[in-house]
């Protein structure tokens, strides 16, 4: 009579167990299914779609997450600004090179003296701008691209313009806190996909994934080494099915 009464007690807390677990997993698959999001956000060294799916788990929000000092990654993500990427500094963040950037008409391409970057301004501003030193002089402008189209010449690098990037990256780099991040920011990309970055020198190379949205637009920041830096980087990115590539500058 006892072993039957135990028998019976046994398979009753197995069942009241396995509800549980029942209850509890269906808890969770509902907290992933509506809390869950592909975020194209990386935090650290995690995608926030990973993190935010741990915290869901536990019922937290996922505005908490931190990725720069005591910023979360949705302030970082809002403060980026929006660049105009036929215009010409966004073209250079594309990757085009500045002999090949283009104006729209009546102005005329200049680069800045103060950081080397490129401009477009009225063509009867242009020799005034020269003439303060704001633009460097039209000889050392010259001089600047023909080396940059011999370059791609003898490395056999194709003439991109503005008309060859349907798929974006915008590439710069910012000071968080004390630490410096690449910030990649793109469209066009396979949506709800991941999405690889390399980034490569004379002795560094390291790759990072993010995930884009629905909309193909990715936003991800690279915490930048402390060996990194004075010297021109490759970056690379695939999703599976685009790329991107260009050359740029990290500063020490």
């Amino acid at each position: 009579m006892q072993k039957e009464l135990f028998v019976i007690v046994l398979v009753f807390a197995i069942l009241i167990t396995i509800s549980i677990d029942q209850a509890e997993g269906a808890e969770l698959i509902e907290v992933k299914k509506y809390k869950v999001i592909n975020s194209p956000k990386v935090c650290g060294d995690k995608m926030c779609s990973e993190i935010d799916e741990q915290r869901a788990k536990k019922g937290l929000s996922s505005r908490d997450i931190k990725v720069c000092g005591d910023r979360p990654c949705h302030e970082i993500v809002v403060k980026t600004p929006t660049i105009n990427k036929s215009g010409p500094l966004g073209q250079f963040r594309l990757g085009i090179p500045l002999d090949l950037i283009q104006c729209k008409e009546s102005h005329h391409l200049v680069i800045k003296t103060a950081n080397m970057l490129p401009a477009c301004v009225k063509v009867e501003n242009m020799e005034k701008l020269r003439q303060r030193g704001v633009m460097i002089s039209e000889i050392k402008q010259q001089k600047i691209f023909e080396k940059l189209a011999e370059d791609r010449k003898k490395e056999d690098i194709p003439d991109k313009t503005i008309k060859d990037f349907s798929t974006t990256l915008s590439v710069k780099s910012d000071q968080i806190y004390n630490q410096r991040y690449l910030i990649f920011e793109g469209d066009g990309w396979h949506g709800y996909h991941n999405v690889e970055i390399t980034i490569s020198g004379d002795s560094f190379s390291e790759s990072v994934l993010t995930k884009t949205d629905k909309s193909g637009h990715l936003i991800m920041l690279w915490p930048i080494p402390d060996s990194v830096g004075g010297m021109r980087y490759h970056i690379f990115a695939t999703d599976g099915i685009h790329e991107f590539e260009m050359d740029m500058p990290i500063a020490p």
